[in-house]
């Protein structure tokens, strides 16, 4: 006995949706939903759709739990922010934690890059103060408000805080990444 032609139709658009994902494991889950549509069918249910996201969402969530759990494996903060940023394609809440992620990356690396800058350019890279301003960075010597406080102690200062952003945010990322894993599915009613 054969499924219905709209879930035939759902069948075939899911598996479009998971385009993306290898073949193996995208036939695993058009399979899968597949049985449970036929079990469906052979309990006598008529709407053998009712409680599930259309094709397209269902296929989202699916190719976004792929991506976090790939980058999850490999751990780098460029795989763990591009899965993330797949994933918050459905979650606001996710987007909204993801950009502070990539602005501590961005101060991560302005900082280890200046750290590697210091040594070339010892007059002009530093922490700065004075006139009520605290920054990182690049100064011209134009500016004779302001003072460098850290001299040479800079280069392993700003390393160590530039590296410690990046292991932080990095492991932000990782528990942002299992949360959006261990959250409730909503795919079958």
């Amino acid at each position: 006995m054969g499924l219905p032609d709209h879930a035939e139709k759902f069948l075939k658009q899911l598996r479009q949706g998971l385009g993306s994902l290898p073949p193996q494991e995208r036939e695993e889950i058009v399979a899968e939903l597949r049985t449970h549509l036929l079990d469906r069918q052979a309990q006598g249910k008529t709407d053998l759709l009712w409680g599930f996201e259309t094709a397209e969402d269902l296929a989202s969530t699916f190719v976004s739990e792929n991506a976090l759990r790939g980058a999850l494996a490999q751990g780098t903060s460029w795989a763990l922010g591009r899965a993330l940023l797949i994933s918050a394609r459905d979650s606001i809440v996710t987007f909204l934690l993801f950009l502070p992620l990539v602005l501590l990356h961005v101060c991560a690396f302005v900082l280890v890059l200046a750290a590697a800058l210091k040594p070339f350019m010892p007059k002009q890279i530093g922490l700065w103060v004075g006139e009520g301003n605290l920054y990182v960075g690049f100064n011209s010597g134009d500016n004779r408000a302001v003072h460098e406080i850290l001299g040479w102690w800079g280069v392993p200062v700003l390393a160590i805080a530039g590296i410690f952003l990046f292991w932080i945010s990095n492991q932000v990322m990782r528990a942002l990444a299992r949360r959006r894993l261990r959250r409730p599915k909503s795919r079958v009613a």
